[in-house]
């Protein structure tokens, strides 16, 4: 692939500084992807759609006339985030995260952001999302935010911002495990020679995370998938939950089942 003339437009580009000019974090990726044919690329991408299509990593989508099931989009060029950018990015999502948390807190507890006119009343407590039935209910530990995804885009100047927080029930995690095993197959060379901090640590930091909102000391962890139709199944059923410390990941239809400390009830 050849990089001459490549030209930024004007904008940040999180590969090239300029022209011809790869990040420092970028270089070795720049380098590889420069000794490659354009028909090696093109072969390494479609390997890559197969191995995604044979692992059954696909998403549904509702209302599609093509389809339930797409094959997850994988980007053969990987977003590389610099170990410089990475502690205040940190940071700022945590400092974002529990801000919610308290938030979240406030609406149900003393909504005082309410009172002194912080935020208008009606706009809350019309929101779609707000359960009056769970007013005055504080959860364990005072954790409304179990999982958070947290989506962030970059701007012409290169600073990251916040596009939207998922509170509810955020999915997506299980295509990031997967696209980084994709990943070291297609460059194994390129992760070889970099530091590049692991993400397969996810599912059992959860399972740490579940435990301990639980007052026993040895909790039984349910996972519920509500079947093949949501769009999320390959997130719970087929993915790091199922696989990592799952035993057998329950339909919301079953009525009981257990293995080893697994229990499950339907949902309602």
């Amino acid at each position: 692939m050849d990089f001459n003339g490549y030209d930024t437009g004007g904008f940040h580009d999180e590969m090239f500084e300029q022209e011809g000019c790869p990040r420092p974090g970028a270089a070795l990726l720049a380098s590889r992807l420069s000794a490659l044919e354009p028909s090696e690329i093109l072969l390494r991408q479609k390997a890559a759609e197969r191995a995604l299509l044979h692992r059954g990593i696909t998403f549904n989508v509702y209302g599609a006339k093509e389809g339930t099931e797409r094959i997850f989009p994988f980007d053969l060029v990987p977003r590389i985030v610099e170990a410089s950018e990475w502690p205040g990015l940190e940071r700022g999502i945590r400092q974002r995260i529990l801000a919610l948390n308290a938030f979240l807190g406030d609406i149900y507890g003393a909504q005082r952001i309410l009172n002194e006119g912080v935020l208008p009343r009606h706009l809350v407590l019309s929101a779609r999302g707000y359960l009056p039935a769970c007013a005055g209910i504080v959860p364990p530990r005072g954790i409304y935010c179990h999982i958070v995804g947290i989506d962030l885009v970059r701007d012409r100047d290169g600073q990251f911002y916040v596009l939207e927080d998922n509170l509810r029930c955020p999915s997506g995690v299980s295509y990031v495990l997967e696209n980084r095993r994709l990943m070291k197959r297609t460059f194994p060379e390129v992760f070889a020679a970099s530091p590049v901090l692991p993400v397969d640590e996810y599912p059992s930091r959860l399972l740490r995370a579940l435990q301990h909102l639980s007052p026993s000391a040895s909790p039984t962890v349910v996972l519920l998938t509500p079947g093949r139709y949501n769009s999320a199944y390959f997130e719970t059923a087929r993915s790091w939950a199922a696989t990592s410390w799952a035993r057998t990941p329950a339909s919301t239809s079953a009525r009981s089942a257990s293995r080893s400390r697994w229990k499950a009830w339907p949902r309602t």
